[in-house]
């Protein structure tokens, strides 16, 4: 049986390195705004992924391709939350 923690570092992981081949700031550029939403490598991505690896877990099991979907996913919600969700 596989670790979950060793399913969420894959997620985490994977999260990371595609958002930064999606060339997504590390870092907000600016000091952030009330009521805005700016993304980031350090927050939404990791726990965007982490998210939906816990979903994908409970709905189809421990199975490590799934961390990586979910680290997959998680990096392009982040990157492209604007473009699906609209401006506040």
């Amino acid at each position: 049986m596989i670790n979950i923690v060793f399913l969420y570092l894959i997620s985490l992981i994977t999260s990371i390195v595609v958002a930064l081949f999606l060339k997504v700031p590390i870092l907000p550029k600016k000091k952030p705004i009330r009521f805005s939403f700016e993304t980031s490598i350090i927050f939404p991505t990791p726990i965007l992924a982490l998210g939906i690896e816990a979903i994908l877990r409970n709905l189809f099991g421990n199975y490590i391709y799934l961390a990586f979907i979910a680290g997959l996913f998680g990096a392009l919600l982040s990157k492209y939350a604007h473009k699906l969700f609209g401006e506040v």
